[in-house]
């Protein structure tokens, strides 16, 4: 696991935000070509990041 999960958000040139996630979180998950659906989390400064399975 990386040494700190923590990232910045950024916002790109067609004002969508963006978010990196760290290499060893991504390969642990296996996250390549993945789809994720994000939701509000139980609390105001939570948020939900799930694996979505298509199959």
């Amino acid at each position: 696991m990386p040494k700190t999960t923590k990232t910045t958000v950024t916002r790109n040139s067609e004002g969508q935000y963006q978010v990196t996630i760290p290499k060893a979180l991504a390969e642990y998950h296996e996250l390549e070509g993945k789809k994720l659906e994000w939701r509000q989390g139980s609390a105001k400064d939570k948020m939900e990041v799930i694996i979505v399975n298509d199959e």
